[in-house]
């Protein structure tokens, strides 16, 4: 795949969730706390129905229909327990607590769950890595959460594509960056059909997607809610049949 991330990327190439990025207003703890309540209620009505579906299983002389709606009963339960766990991550709900993290240290742990991503949907993944990298400021889970969330878009997309190929490349500041900004740029390269203008101004916006009724369509907002609560950037750009996702983070201070 051509490299189109070390090449010139002026920011207006790229559509960024900046959009996404929460303050810290009473407006937004209000909202935050009745979209929790909200959740656990949900949850507790999704407890009953799932008790009553298993009384209901335990009785004699269900028939493979019933049996069968049964199940169906269970997984739109699960799915649903699921989808309210994803909402609550991209409505901010998630404790945040960024400190200085190690990307090298992260990596083998990292590399080995994208790697299996990739090897479930059908692609293949590299890892281009800059040798001397600073430490990052970061909440190492979420920004796991992160690069897992644009590894598995990427990797869907470049299937889609035939190629089934996605690239990381991760580069030191004044590489992309001006070096006066102290930025870490991490790219995550996939070849896929252009997304048309459109179409990429809308990809940071909840439950849109281009793909199929199992999709939620809300896992890059989820992404792009976390980067802002972690300090960090994140765009999309789509031109000559590459999809590319531009993280940027903050490198911490050295005392």
């Amino acid at each position: 795949m051509e490299n189109h991330s070390t090449s010139s990327t002026p920011d207006s190439d790229f559509h960024f969730a900046d959009a996404l990025i929460l303050d810290d207003s009473c407006t937004r703890d209000f909202y935050k706390n009745l979209l929790q309540g909200l959740i656990h209620k949900n949850n507790n009505t999704l407890g009953v129905i799932q008790g009553f579906a298993t009384l209901i299983s335990m009785e004699e002389g269900l028939n493979e229909e019933m049996t069968e709606n049964i199940e169906h009963m269970r997984q739109s339960i699960s799915d649903s327990a699921e989808l309210a766990k994803i909402i609550l991550t991209a409505g901010g709900c998630a404790t945040i607590k960024t400190k200085p993290a190690d990307i090298k240290v992260m990596l083998p742990y990292l590399e080995q769950s994208l790697n299996s991503i990739c090897e479930q949907i059908g692609a293949s993944l590299k890892i281009n890595q800059t040798a001397s990298l600073p430490l990052v400021l970061a909440d190492t889970s979420r920004f796991h959460d992160v690069i897992k969330e644009l590894i598995k878009n990427a990797a869907e997309a470049s299937v889609e594509s035939g190629q089934g190929e996605v690239v990381i490349d991760i580069l030191a500041p004044g590489s992309v960056s001006s070096s006066d900004t102290q930025h870490v740029d991490i790219f995550v390269r996939n070849t896929c059909a252009d997304i048309e203008t459109e179409k990429l101004k809308k990809v940071f916006q909840p439950f849109f997607t281009t793909k199929a009724n199992q999709h939620y369509g809300i896992g890059l907002t989820t992404a792009g809610v976390l980067a802002g609560q972690m300090g960090m950037r994140l765009g999309l750009r789509s031109s000559e049949g590459t999809t590319t996702a531009w993280l940027s983070i903050a490198t911490a201070a050295v005392s």
